[in-house]
């Protein structure tokens, strides 16, 4: 984190932090994982919105991260993840929980950490969630010439389907690239990447999440012409990733906050 602080605030020429184990902070902070080890626009692009929002934040050191596989395993590892997170929030004595980019870490903490925090439950939120309200509130500038690549926006299941995030994503997107075009279905009837429910980590199925659950996916990003596919979620980065390398497609799987630290501006 500190090599990402260093980086990012020569990026963007103002001091950004990733402020760690602080108490009384609004938000207790829990990216994917995978975030931290592969995924340092994403991240930097969560901090720097954070820092042009003014929000009060934190990471916690006893407990970082969003992911709960419990929602592929079962509800006793689900619930075990759970009390770790809202457990950590409670040492830092936060208010709310903020999840990063991820669509199974996103639903997994907003749909139950109510069921199983008990007298511990917080608001869950999502960093598209307060990223769109920081547009609307006009705390976050974003230069309308950063992005001059086609865009287009895949809708990872578990925030879609639900109707949960769906036009979030598009506003924040559409506020500053300028040629951006959605995919055919879009929103909650968007297909599936082909790795969902967990099969992303199979390596044993390689072959099928190629040729057979991920073909369509491929099939509905070339038709786009799109040169860039942003997503909000760790599990879809890997297959799409997987998926343009297999079909070669000319298209660059991003996160959304990856564009947005290229835009904003302070």
């Amino acid at each position: 984190l500190e090599f990402l602080q260093e980086e990012l605030s020569e990026m963007k020429g103002t001091e950004i932090t990733f402020p760690v184990d602080q108490e009384g902070a609004e938000y207790i902070f829990y990216p994917a994982v995978s975030d931290y080890l592969m995924e340092a626009d994403t991240l930097m692009g969560n901090a720097a919105v954070l820092r042009a929002s003014g929000t009060s934040w934190t990471i916690g050191t006893n407990y970082f991260d969003g992911i709960n596989y419990g929602l592929f395993y079962n509800d006793w590892v689900l619930e075990r993840i759970i009390q770790k997170m809202v457990g950590e929030a409670d040492r830092l004595k936060t208010r709310k929980i903020l999840i990063g980019e991820c669509g199974h870490a996103a639903r997994s903490a907003r749909q139950f950490v109510p069921t199983f925090a008990g007298d511990q439950r917080l608001p869950v939120v999502s960093i598209l969630e307060l990223t769109h309200q920081s547009l609307k509130e006009g705390k976050l500038r974003l230069d309308p010439d950063a992005v001059p690549e086609k865009v287009t926006y895949h809708d990872p299941c578990n925030i879609s389907r639900s109707g949960w995030i769906v036009d979030q994503p598009r506003e924040i997107l559409r506020s500053f690239v300028k040629d951006f075009v959605e995919m055919t279905p879009n929103g909650r009837e968007n297909y599936c990447c082909g790795g969902g429910s967990g099969l992303v980590s199979l390596d044993e199925i390689y072959d099928f999440r190629m040729q057979v659950s991920g073909k369509t996916k491929a099939e509905q990003i070339a038709a786009t012409g799109a040169q860039i596919v942003a997503t909000p979620c760790a599990n879809c980065k890997k297959q799409l990733r997987e998926l343009v390398d297999y079909w070669k497609l000319p298209v660059q799987i991003v996160g959304v906050h990856d564009l947005v630290l290229r835009a904003i501006q302070f």
